[in-house]
């Protein structure tokens, strides 16, 4: 599939013929990763982002592929451990010193690097804990901070909290943490009315029409200047959203639920991350 047509390797690895050859080459050249006795690195990414991309079982790739469950296990195990020891060098904060884009909905936000936001990712997980991932929807899933730029680039991801933890609780853990989410001094990033409004943060207007689709199911302009202010905050900060919502349905792994550990779960969220960002490098 990746020796043939553009569409068709796109449709099935879910990237391009070039971002795959690429990465095939990074996982070699940085991880060490290499071809065994009958299997190349390309047939094992490509297993691998079979699994990731389309959510197949490994028993479904064991007829296409003809190897043994065990084979695939172990190299989709391989090439995981490889993309993960990539993080560090491909998902960071940004320097505060890159000025905002000429982009009409950031031009009221100077200082601004990006918006953050929480998206669930749902799990499966045993009954005796499904109390502490069920959501204010009612689903069981995983909450995850994610923190994007401009451009809808990953700065940041911290996965793993229960769904029900609040948006708020989940970003206080990652400024605690010794290596986690910092904000330079003199910036900030957009968030919703799920945070505090404070330093390093700035939110909406509280009990002020705010969302986009609020908006456009009125059809009526902003009358006043709290009003006018909800309306250029959600514009901009809506990246976020929208890039969550491209990486799940580009990644299917990330739309279905799977029978796993928790922690196997919640490794597929910074896996995909990973992939997304060692293509846009």
């Amino acid at each position: 599939m990746y020796h043939g047509s553009e569409v068709t390797c796109y449709d099935k690895l879910r990237l391009t013929k070039r971002n795959f050859h690429d990465l095939c080459a990074l996982l070699r050249e940085r991880c060490g990763l290499r071809d065994s006795v009958y299997i190349a690195v390309e047939e094992k990414v490509a297993m691998f982002l079979l699994v990731v991309g389309h959510g197949l079982k490994m028993r479904l790739l064991r007829g296409d592929y003809k190897r043994s469950l065990e084979t695939i296990s172990r190299h989709f195990s391989d090439v995981l451990t490889a993309i993960l020891s990539l993080s560090a060098e491909f998902i960071k904060l940004p320097d505060p010193s890159i000025h905002p884009p000429d982009d009409y909905k950031w031009k009221w936000f100077g200082n601004a690097l990006g918006a953050l936001d929480g998206c669930h990712i749902d799990v499966c997980v045993p009954v005796a804990d499904q109390g502490r991932y069920r959501n204010r929807k009612q689903t069981i899933s995983t909450n995850m901070l994610g923190v994007v730029d401009w451009n809808m680039k990953f700065l940041y991801v911290l996965p793993g909290w229960e769904g029900s933890a609040s948006d708020s609780r989940v970003l206080r853990d990652a400024m605690s943490r010794q290596d986690g989410f910092v904000v330079p001094k003199g910036h900030y990033y957009l968030v919703d009315a799920g945070y505090t409004n404070g330093p390093g943060f700035l939110a909406p207007f509280r009990s002020t029409r705010y969302h986009l689709k609020e908006w456009v199911s009125s059809q009526q302009q902003p009358k006043t200047a709290k009003e006018l202010y909800n309306l250029r905050h959600s514009r901009a900060r809506n990246v976020v959203e929208r890039s969550f919502g491209l990486l799940k349905k580009k990644w299917a792994i990330l739309r279905t639920e799977s029978f796993f550990d928790i922690k196997d779960q919640v490794t597929k969220v910074h896996l995909v991350l990973h992939i997304k960002a060692i293509c846009e490098w």
